[in-house]
């Protein structure tokens, strides 16, 4: 997902230059991505017993 993120948000800044309305909500969704990533939504959890 933090891969689909950077991707879009270099996109975004490339078309922002070309197709103005077309680049702003590319990067927006990227950074969306990024975000939710660091946040920590769409990782797998940890298996096995958590150290008490």
């Amino acid at each position: 997902m933090i891969g689909a993120g950077l991707a879009l948000i270099v996109i975004g800044i490339i078309f922002l230059f070309i197709i103005p309305w077309v680049g702003i909500p590319l990067g927006i969704v990227g950074i969306i991505l990024a975000v939710l990533y660091f946040a920590g939504f769409g990782r797998r959890t940890a298996r096995g017993q958590q150290p008490q």
